[in-house]
């Protein structure tokens, strides 16, 4: 267990009995069992009618970012624990509601309380609207989403398609954190990320590279490596540099297609296998990790900056040393380069 997980919790901020989720301060208790989801409502008189566009574009602008803070909140609440009450407060904002509560699946897989905020407390005949929405990773329910209307509120279709993306992009987030959460403590796994550790990622290389020469499909290997890491753990400590190291295999699983891979290959560098992709996509897919890693803000430290090395074969070779060993050749051209960037194997592949 790395020293991030083993310190201690601040009040009111500890686990349940048996649960894998972290309950936060101020959570209001609520049914085990999630509800249904919404349903388009129909229109009915009385309904306030829509208003100006422009405005109607600013609003959802502010409610995306508000969406997606919450999904980072999600990524770093261990660390940050106050976070996610932040951004359930920006999330309520955002759908115009009294209250949001987020359920999550414990290890028993019974859905638990994780975090309430806004006025849940009724007095008798206060009847209004309330919605209930279930998180999806992939197939797998991770979770629930509930909302709370305000007094004589009917739900709005602009409020409907909000929680819709808010339920994929939450389920995502949640379902992902929770995955590496329970793996960290499987064999052949990344204690401190969850992720696979750098054996596991080397058979995985011979396997893919193996169906790639049979079926004659390209492979590709990416190595991304967080920039002066080392920085990280001289000034905040080795929790805090774990911490960031546990956020970034969520940021990087969250960014990746199903099927890729990724694994934590030794100290502050990552491997990516990308079966049936060429150097070309590669290199795109390897910038778009690069900048989901420096869109994210970490826990006392805030930003960072990140770099890439892409290789893909049968361009760069069909033995799996020779692949990996020329996607670490492109990762250090980007080092000396000036980091910060993104290099493929081959002469004048650095942007």
């Amino acid at each position: 267990m790395s020293p991030a997980e083993s310190k201690k919790r601040p009040p009111g901020s500890g686990t349940s009995k048996g649960s894998s989720v972290a309950a936060f301060p101020g959570r209001t208790p609520r049914s085990s069992q999630p509800t249904p989801g919404p349903k388009e409502p129909r229109e009915r008189k009385g309904d306030p009618r829509t208003g100006d566009p422009t405005a109607q574009r600013a609003d959802r602008r502010a409610a995306s970012g508000c969406l997606w803070d919450a999904c980072a909140a999600l990524l770093s609440s261990h660390a940050e624990p106050e976070a996610l009450e932040r951004a359930l407060d920006a999330l309520r904002r955002a759908f115009d509601c009294d209250g949001v509560a987020l359920h999550a699946r414990s290890s028993e897989g019974v859905f638990e309380p994780w975090c309430a905020r806004g006025d849940w407390e009724r007095t008798p005949g206060d009847l209004r609207e309330a919605m209930g929405v279930p998180l999806f990773c992939g197939r797998e329910r991770v979770g629930a989403l509930d909302l709370l209307a305000r007094q004589g509120q009917r739900w709005r279709p602009e409020q409907i398609s909000l929680v819709r993306t808010a339920s994929g992009a939450l389920g995502a987030a949640l379902g992902v954190r929770l995955e590496l959460d329970h793996l960290r403590r499987q064999p052949g796994r990344d204690p401190i990320t969850g992720l696979a550790d750098a054996r596991t990622f080397h058979h995985r290389l011979v396997e893919e590279m193996g169906r790639a020469e049979q079926s004659g499909q390209p492979l590709a290997v990416v190595t991304i490596d967080l920039d002066f890491f080392a920085a990280i753990n001289d000034k905040f400590g080795d929790a805090t540099g774990d911490q960031v190291l546990t956020e970034c295999a969520l940021v990087l699983r969250l960014a990746l297609r199903e099927g890729d891979f990724v694994a934590r290959v030794g100290g502050d560098e990552f491997g990516v296998l990308l079966p049936d992709c060429d150097l070309a996509p590669a290199r795109r897919l390897a910038e778009r990790l690069r900048h989901a890693l420096e869109g994210h803000r970490f826990p006392r430290v805030g930003t960072l900056s990140a770099s890439a090395g892409v290789a893909s074969a049968p361009r760069d070779g069909m033995d799996p040393s020779e692949l990996l060993g020329a996607a670490e050749r492109a990762l250090g051209l980007a080092k000396k380069a000036g980091r910060h960037r993104t290099a493929a194997s081959g002469p004048t592949q650095t942007h």
